[in-house]
């Protein structure tokens, strides 16, 4: 493969439903483009990781070979300081980075990322549905909610049982770590309405969003034990590997977590708890694919499955895809299959993978590289840097 270098990085802020995409595109000096995203698409800081993206890839990419991937990740890892034991805005910057290169060669050489990464174990990936919900407050509306959509398809559903409504961020997750007991008796009530809806053959899935104390994880895990939950997402504050084993010992429901574990070192102190049986790499803030990659292989020492966390624009769903094609312990993928349905939606990508879902699988694309392409009359009105070298 010829030798080229990086000319010129985009880097977008585009609000797209009830998220944004940040998004790099990397373009060489041959033509070939390279795109990534970093997975702040909510709450805080997607300024801040553009702005870091501009940094590392000033500092970085640009005038050199994309084709060294490891290198270039490692430089930036070295040098940028934050990266080290970094958290989320460092990690996400640089997984687009990281991203956007795999994609560039992927492109060149002309087949898809997962070919350079040992090739594909899955034609095609279980995915659950999230974002169902919107709207939902009693037990009777998630009911019917999950009913609807167990019949186009879907046999697995994922909830925030004690999210409330906001106008801002579309769910409120507890505060200050506690909750009313009464809003304790709904979320089990929810559940168990969607269960009674839904019959025992689909999955159900909780995502607690790390938002309660201890005594109140566990005292609502022992209401919804009767309701077969398939696992429960970041029951405990992420940052307690301690509160996490004190759930896993009190409950026989599966725990999940990791999308907000940053890097290899991230995941081995979560593995290292003993606590979960399903990690959840987010790919566009854990360091990017290859990062993830060796995530799921230390889980699958420890015999967990990966279900990687998805909760960016069709772009993250993308470059998530690429990681689950090659992952021997693959579990399931997260999916919003009304995305394009959210109010302020705009197109990110000309495709989106969303949209070849049947039956509730998602095919895995043949295309080089990360296989999509950006809309990019969508994108223009939201550049944010042109960097040249």
């Amino acid at each position: 493969m010829p030798r080229t270098i990086v000319e010129e990085a985009r880097i977008y802020v585009a609000p797209t439903g009830n998220r944004r995409a940040i998004v790099l595109e990397l373009v060489t000096a041959e033509g070939t483009r390279g795109i990534g995203e970093a997975g702040v698409a909510y709450g805080l800081g997607g300024e801040a990781a553009a702005a870091m993206i501009r940094s590392m890839v000033e500092r970085h990419v640009i005038g050199r070979d994309p084709s060294a991937i490891t290198a270039i990740w490692s430089d930036i890892y070295d040098r940028s300081f934050w990266t080290r034991n970094g958290g989320a805005i460092s990690f996400a910057a640089l997984s687009a980075v990281e991203q956007a290169l795999w994609d560039i060669k992927g492109r060149r050489l002309g087949v898809p990322v997962y070919e350079l990464m040992g090739g594909r174990v899955w034609d095609k990936l279980p995915v659950y549905a999230n974002g169902w919900w919107i709207g939902c407050d009693t037990p009777d509306e998630y009911a019917r909610a999950a009913a609807a959509t167990v019949s186009r398809g879907y046999r697995g559903l994922k909830l925030y049982p004690l999210g409330l409504a906001d106008p801002v961020t579309v769910v409120r997750h507890p505060v200050r770590r506690q909750v009313e007991t009464q809003v304790l008796f709904l979320a089990a009530d929810r559940v168990a309405a969607i269960r009674e809806a839904v019959g025992p053959e689909v999955d159900i899935m909780l995502d607690l969003g790390g938002g309660l104390t201890t005594d109140q994880v566990i005292r609502l895990c022992k209401r919804l034990e009767p309701f077969d939950v398939l696992f429960i997402e970041e029951p405990v504050d992420p940052s307690s590997m301690e509160a996490l084993a004190k759930v896993a010992a009190n409950t026989s429901i599966p725990l999940a977590a990791g999308e907000r574990a940053y890097g290899r070192s991230g995941c081995q102190r979560l593995l290292d708890s003993g606590a979960i049986d399903i990690l959840q790499p987010d790919v566009c803030n854990t360091g990017g694919l290859l990062e993830a990659r060796m995530m799921a292989a230390m889980a699958e020492s420890r015999n967990a499955r990966v279900a990687p966390h998805n909760y960016g624009s069709a772009l993250a769903t993308a470059v998530a895809v690429q990681l689950a094609a090659t992952t021997p312990n693959f579990m399931v993928l997260e999916h919003f299959p009304d995305f394009d349905r959210e109010p302020g939606y705009q197109p990110v990508l000309e495709c989106p993978l969303e949209h070849t879902v049947e039956a509730g699988f998602m095919p895995v694309p043949e295309g080089a590289g990360l296989g999509v392409e950006l809309h990019s009359a969508s994108l223009a009105p939201h550049l944010y840097a042109d960097c040249r070298a």
